[in-house]
């Protein structure tokens, strides 16, 4: 999903941007916007006007580039997002440490001294706002999942996320000491997400294992429930059978805009919603913000990440609202990848982040938290 295009990235570089104030157009464009809330916010509530979303189960996961953004999801709005789980992704801050996006890949490793340097980083832009409190995580979780096929990210990168959150948990001075951190790099599988489905009969040597190998759509026929296993551990408490009870939700289209995406956010044109029917008339139930990686999204392969991937079965038994939001697919980013090495901009992994903002103002306006830049969401 990654490697096809990384080269180019490596060659490109930000153009820069201007900015122009001026108190009167200032001024015009505030009532503009305050009009289009206004008119799209009835838009985005309607089809869940009764959802009754539980703001301490809110939670993101992600593949591939959509692993590196739960974690800088997770480190950016720690109070909305308690809980994360990645797969085949890298830790926090990957890009700048190694200077080479390429170096986050396959088959290379980060040092100790590294993961240090990062962590410390992170606890800087802490200190200076521009990532959350980390003590919110204090009750939080942290699920890592790989596969030891992947020939994209590799093992080493995808456990150097786990060596990330303890060398975090380790230096917080006893205000971590609740963060449960897990990892399971023990199966058999690559760079894809697994499914329940039976794996494919091999008709022939010529023929590839869409498990072991990375092949699009990148929804592995493994036999392994990698959806339901995610959720077993963001959501410990919950019991569940072998089999879903109830797959007949809803899927509703909400437009990006609704939701204040903007060109510098890069974002699809649509962010999908499952609704299970358990989450209709004000029941309480979670939010579960699922990231797609590269050449997932609906440009690439329609509704299949979407409808395929998994937690949709699951849905109805958590009791959660299932968001996938989309990427756009541009010369910026041809492989619509969600941004862990900067084509949205220097601050990419940070607050200021165009990404992370609108990822976490889904989040919130889906379950009426108050404004994140507040200090209580810090």
């Amino acid at each position: 999903m990654l490697v096809s295009f990384i080269m180019l990235f490596q060659r490109k570089k930000m153009n820069g941007r201007k900015l122009f104030t001026c108190a009167a157009a200032f001024f015009l464009l505030f009532n503009a916007a305050a009009q289009a809330q206004s008119s799209t916010s009835s838009v985005v509530k309607s089809p869940l006007a009764d959802v009754n979303i539980q703001p301490d189960r809110v939670a993101v996961t992600g593949i591939s580039s959509g692993a590196f953004m739960a974690t800088q999801l997770q480190l950016a709005y720690p109070k909305i997002f308690p809980f994360a789980a990645m797969l085949a992704g890298g830790p926090y801050d990957c890009a700048l440490v190694q200077r080479d996006m390429a170096k986050c890949l396959y088959p290379s490793f980060i040092t100790d001294k590294d993961l240090s340097a990062a962590v410390n980083r992170a606890k800087k832009k802490s200190y200076y706002r521009l990532l959350g409190d980390f003590s919110h995580l204090d009750h939080g979780i942290v699920y890592v999942l790989y596969g030891t096929a992947d020939k994209v990210v590799g093992t080493q990168i995808a456990g150097s996320i786990t060596k990330f959150y303890q060398r975090l948990k380790s230096l917080s001075n006893g205000k971590l000491d609740g963060l449960q951190i897990s990892e399971d790099g023990s199966r058999n599988f690559g760079h894809t997400f697994p499914t329940y489905l039976t794996p494919l009969p091999i008709a022939s040597p010529h023929e590839d294992d869409d498990c072991v190998e990375s092949i699009p759509p990148y929804l592995g026929h493994c036999g392994f429930d990698a959806a339901k296993n995610i959720l077993q551990h963001l959501y410990p408490q919950v019991t569940t059978g072998t089999e879903p009870t109830n797959t007949s939700g809803a899927l509703i289209r909400l437009s990006a805009d609704s939701f204040g995406a903007t060109a510098a956010t890069f974002a699809g044109k649509w962010v999908y919603v499952y609704k299970p029917a358990a989450c209709s008339n004000g029941t309480p139930c979670g939010l579960l913000v699922v990231l797609h990686g590269c050449n997932q999204n609906d440009e690439a392969i329609g509704q299949t990440f979407v409808q395929n991937v998994g937690f949709n079965r699951w849905a109805e038994d958590y009791r959660l609202i299932v968001v996938y939001p989309q990427t756009k697919t541009v010369k910026e980013n041809f492989g619509g990848c969600w941004d862990w090495w900067g084509y949205t901009g220097h601050h990419f992994d940070t607050r200021n982040a165009p990404q992370i903002s609108w990822l976490a103002r889904i989040a919130r306006e889906l379950s009426s938290q108050p404004h994140a830049d507040q200090a209580a969401n810090r």
